[in-house]
């Protein structure tokens, strides 16, 4: 019997690698590195060492010793051994000098840095800094996510610095993703005021940026980025609504004086516009913008437009915008026109709408819903939608399954969201990470504080994967829908934007067993106004990790 047990490190190497590709490479190389020559071998094959992540490891309070002693020994025993065959780094930002000092790397080309804080920012990406001393013509893949709030003009200014310092110090530079917290809104454009001989690169291909708006689009298309194949454009607005009511002259003056350059528009084949507030300006600006990219090849549009008296349909995209794009083969769109008058004259519906799209090879879905004063509003959307981003879905929504969408905000002041639309949009978007809940119609059905029934503890909503929810622009009763674990579980949930007042009363000052659970493992807390309080011991208990 024992003649017929075969140990693992008798397999073959190449067995070893599949069974070990199961696993994170990371765990792969700090279990095995070290422990005999053969599993030496095999933890150290490139198929575990081309691309390394360390952004699963965490600087938890708890957890310090812990964690920079496992950094320690990755570091100083791993690294050297391996820093040849590494091309590819993911990394928490504050963990990224003691790595890149660790060892050499020839051959490193990408590298993803995720929560970096803006005061670190100059330290990494200034022209005296070490890296990039030593990465400024070695990187050709870069991908930075600032974890920052954008809250003031100190800030936006230091930003911008570091966005400038990135386009004009990292000469070699293909791909370059910038992303940016979004809870806050830029004060104003980006980019207006920087030269585009500095602010510029005639390297970058691929081009995915936060920004405020449609003038920094614009200035990326002056002719400062030469080689631009892909441009994802994620803005706060169009033009901010505000101003557009104050001095729209103003604003479009500017613009107008934005030339873009022809030469970079034929080279563009994809681009993708992101807008988080909708705009009146959808005709007027958007439609003549995306005209003269006569070379698309793919176009993604994620848009709330007002200021139309009807609906958009595929066959107004169709007229407008897509039967002049002749080399275009892929459409993506998340589009609500919304605040449209109900009229006594032909009124499409959903299914009319849909077809518009279906007609022309778009597989869509769309509701409609009716607000107060007789106002319509109409959301179509790809199918499948592989955005990551959904926006600002109504009582409405029909489901459906959105595997890819992580991060989702939900609008409606007219209906209440229940308890078994939350259900459903748990099981829509299985994977979302964050949600975003704006609602201050109260619920009509609201669950009782106790479990009394069998079928109440089946019916328990769980966002397996939410790390991050915001209720700052919603209604006490949402508060409660998501706190209590009588309506929801929430494993994961560790960022959490609330009016305080509502989390005292939910709470019930930080003593309630019944929404203790879903506030255990929170470490971060936003309130919608500055609360100046000293917190108390029921209050750390409530939330032990902040």
């Amino acid at each position: 019997m024992n003649n017929s047990i075969v140990r693992i490190v008798d397999l073959p190497d190449e067995i070893l690698v599949t069974i070990f590709k199961k696993l994170h490479h990371f765990d792969v190389l700090y279990s095995l590195v070290g422990v005999n020559k053969k599993l030496d071998n095999v933890a150290c094959d490139v198929t575990f060492t081309r691309s390394i992540d360390l952004a699963t490891i965490s600087l938890d309070k708890a957890d310090d010793s812990r964690i920079n002693a496992i950094l320690d020994r990755f570091c100083i025993e791993i690294l050297p051994r391996i820093q040849k065959r590494m091309e590819c780094l993911t990394i928490q930002a504050c963990f990224l000098q003691r790595v890149y000092h660790a060892s050499d790397y020839v051959n490193l080309r990408s590298i993803t840095i995720v929560n970096l804080e803006l005061k670190m920012a100059p330290d990494i990406f200034f022209k005296k800094s070490s890296f990039i001393h030593v990465f400024k013509d070695q990187i050709t893949h870069l991908s930075v996510k600032i974890s920052d709030e954008i809250r003031n003009e100190l800030r936006l200014k230091l930003l911008t610095d570091i966005y400038n310092c990135i386009f004009a110090l990292i000469t070699n530079l293909k791909y370059l993703d910038l992303g940016v917290n979004d809870n806050y809104f830029f004060r104003r454009s980006l980019l207006s005021g920087l030269s585009s001989t500095t602010f510029s690169s005639s390297s970058i291909v691929h081009l995915n940026i936060k920004m405020s708006n449609f003038d920094d689009c614009r200035y990326l298309l002056d002719g400062r980025l030469t080689q631009l194949h892909t441009f994802i454009a994620n803005l706060d607005y169009i033009y901010d609504p505000v101003l557009m009511r104050v001095n729209p002259s103003k604003i479009r003056k500017i613009s107008s004086n934005i030339k873009i350059n022809t030469s970079t528009l034929l080279k563009l084949k994809c681009f993708s516009l992101y807008a988080y507030l909708p705009t009146n300006e959808f005709d007027n600006e958007v439609v003549p913008f995306l005209r003269r990219m006569s070379h698309l090849e793919k176009l993604t549009l994620s848009l709330g437009i007002r200021g139309r008296t009807s609906f958009i349909d595929g066959t107004h995209l169709d007229n407008c915008i897509l039967s002049r794009l002749p080399h275009l083969h892929t459409f993506v769109f998340n589009i609500i026109t919304d605040f449209v008058r109900s009229t006594e004259h032909f009124e499409p519906s959903a299914d009319h709408i849909r077809r518009t799209f279906i007609q022309r090879g778009h597989h869509a879905d769309c509701y409609i819903d009716c607000h107060h004063s007789n106002m319509r509003r109409c959301h179509v959307y790809s199918v499948p939608l592989n955005m990551e981003c959904m926006r600002h879905i109504s009582h409405g929504f029909p489901g459906g399954t959105f595997i890819n969408v992580r991060i989702l905000s939900m609008l409606d002041d007219s209906h209440p969201f229940e308890h078994n639309f939350f259900a459903q949009i748990s099981r829509s978007f299985p994977l979302l990470s964050r949600l975003i809940v704006r609602n201050t119609t109260p619920q009509k059905e609201k669950r009782s504080h106790q479990l009394l029934k069998l079928e109440e503890i089946s019916s328990v909503i769980e966002y397996s994967h939410l790390v991050e929810l915001n209720c700052i622009h919603a209604h006490i009763d949402y508060v409660e829908q998501f706190l209590s674990n009588v309506n929801t579980c929430l494993p994961c949930l560790c960022k959490l934007h609330v009016q305080y007042e509502h989390l005292v009363t939910v709470t019930e000052n930080f003593t309630r067993n019944t929404t203790r659970m879903n506030c255990v493992k929170v470490k971060h807390i936003t309130f919608y106004h500055e609360v100046a309080m000293a917190r108390s011991k029921d209050f750390h208990l409530y939330f032990p990790l902040l």
